[in-house]
């Protein structure tokens, strides 16, 4: 188990990232319900659990992982833990008593040895009162899990995150190039916004590819430098 000591950290796995925030995080129309509700999850003391579902790429860990760094939460301790990375060691369930706050994430990657664990990680955080965050890429009445464990879970508050709509792109280009201080003008928002694939996972990475781009070649963001960019990448 790592343990971050000046925020009261614990986490198993790699995927913990102690910069995410929620104000980074593009909400869709769609997805306005969700934003409601972890906002209710973290502000309201009988606001206990939360199951997150939807495809790769939709930002499930950084959702989870924004929870963990509310400031709501800065002087509790917190658990994390990323059920795809986790192996059949169960140290990891000795000591849930102790947590305020736990987030499961990619609970559809679990083994047979420990959902029985799981259960009574769920079972301890839903009697004690613990706030207790899950995400699963698959949808809950596609779960194949422990009947126990899934009867737990579906007494849960479930909500999926949706995809962007395709008018929605322009928004996603504009709110990333805001949050990067690429200053891009609109002429060219609309230009990338042709050129990228209509997903927020491929238009982050596209963003976070530029922007090392532009800091590695020390280049000014302009239209003919970024353009060139991405006709390169489109033909490599």
């Amino acid at each position: 188990m790592n343990k971050i000591t000046s925020s009261n950290q614990y986490f198993f796995n790699f995927k913990r990232n102690l910069n995410a925030s929620l104000d980074n995080f593009y909400f869709s129309k769609k997805n306005e319900i969700l934003k409601n509700e972890l906002d209710l999850f973290i502000n309201d003391s009988d606001a206990h659990n939360l199951f997150i579902s939807g495809d790769n790429g939709l930002g499930k860990t950084f959702l989870l992982n924004c929870v963990l760094n509310h400031k709501k939460f800065s002087e509790q301790k917190c658990l994390y833990i990323d059920i795809e990375n986790l192996s059949n060691n169960v140290e990891v369930f000795n000591e849930i008593d102790s947590f305020s706050v736990i987030c499961i994430d990619n609970i559809h990657c679990s083994s047979k040895d420990i959902e029985v664990e799981l259960f009574n990680l769920v079972n301890k955080a839903f009697t004690g009162k613990i706030k207790l965050l899950i995400s699963s890429q698959l949808h809950i009445t596609q779960l194949n899990l422990f009947p126990d464990l899934l009867s737990r879970i579906k007494q849960m508050s479930c909500f999926s995150i949706e995809q962007i709509s395709d008018d929605e792109v322009d928004d996603v280009i504009d709110f990333l190039n805001t949050k990067l201080k690429l200053f891009f003008p609109k002429e060219l928002i609309e230009d990338i916004s042709k050129m990228v694939r209509r997903d927020i996972s491929s238009i982050k990475d596209l963003f976070v590819e530029i922007e090392q781009f532009l800091y590695s070649e020390k280049k000014r963001p302009s239209k003919r430098t970024i353009m060139s960019y991405l006709k390169k990448r489109i033909n490599q």
